[in-house]
């Protein structure tokens, strides 16, 4: 028992003495933390870092919300469109309002103006037809938060009646 215990604490000495430098003195820079300058520059890394991932999280939140309000708008637009020719004759006008404080509309509608050249026949029984194609267009507007006015246009072709 005594001869192992030797053995360890020959060892230990050796292992010591194979870790110390040359000159007998421990290394100064084996016992030293971090200096003040280390410190600073990763706390400033680290602030800048993180005011990055802010921003990008702060775009994140606006897209989302901004999303929101285009798909708010589209459902207004969608629901005024629904009642165009419904609810009364269908004929040659422009109207606006509003949904709520928010958005607002602007609705116009003209004959069908066919970009195309017609043959006078084809134009001679469109004539004679009792209805007519009608142009739709509305605007939505609305003012999210970057105050930045967005607009939201719908377009179709309605059959109603000649007038």
């Amino acid at each position: 028992m005594v001869k192992s215990a030797d053995r360890l604490s020959a060892r230990l000495l050796e292992v010591n003495r194979l870790a110390r430098p040359a000159n007998g003195r421990h290394s100064n820079n084996s016992m030293q933390g971090f200096s003040l300058l280390e410190i600073l520059v990763a706390l400033t890394l680290l602030a800048v870092a993180m005011g990055v991932l802010m921003q990008i999280f702060s775009r994140g939140v606006n897209g989302a919300t901004l999303a929101d309000r285009y798909a708010k708008a589209t459902m207004y637009a969608e629901s005024k469109l629904a009642g165009v020719g419904v609810e009364e004759v269908l004929k040659e006008s422009s109207a606006s309002g509003k949904f709520d404080d928010d958005f607002s509309w602007a609705l116009s509608i003209r004959p069908y103006q066919d970009p195309l050249p017609k043959e006078q026949s084809v134009a001679d029984f469109e004539k004679l037809m009792p209805t007519q194609l009608y142009e739709i267009d509305l605007k939505v507007s609305f003012t999210p938060d970057d105050r930045r006015e967005r607009v939201l246009n719908l377009s179709t072709l309605r059959l109603g009646p000649r007038t």
